[in-house]
């Protein structure tokens, strides 16, 4: 493991260690587990950007899509679904 050094205003630096304490963890866990997530939210975000690149091309070259009227009816037809489904319990009364 690396260290890195990060420089941090001291309100920023504040709020983390207030936080961190509020969840019974160090400022260093705090921000270990902020970074992690962040960088997820990054990948996450660069797979969907070249999951639309690869889409649009796709449509580009002559590939068939799906028409938004289309879409927009099936859309609403899983919500339906979902609002007419049985809610679930968890046995707990």
């Amino acid at each position: 493991m690396s260290t890195t050094t990060l420089r941090l205003e001291d309100a920023l630096r504040e709020r983390i260690a207030r936080l961190a304490k509020a969840f019974d963890q160090t400022p260093h866990n705090f921000m270990l587990e902020a970074l992690a997530q962040k960088a997820d939210e990054a990948e996450w975000k660069l797979a969907m950007q070249r999951e639309a690149q690869q889409r649009d091309a796709a449509l580009m070259a002559g590939e068939p899509g799906v028409e938004w009227h289309e879409m927009r009816a099936y859309l609403r037809g899983r919500l339906s679904d979902a609002a007419a489904a049985p809610k679930s319990t968890s046995g707990r009364r």
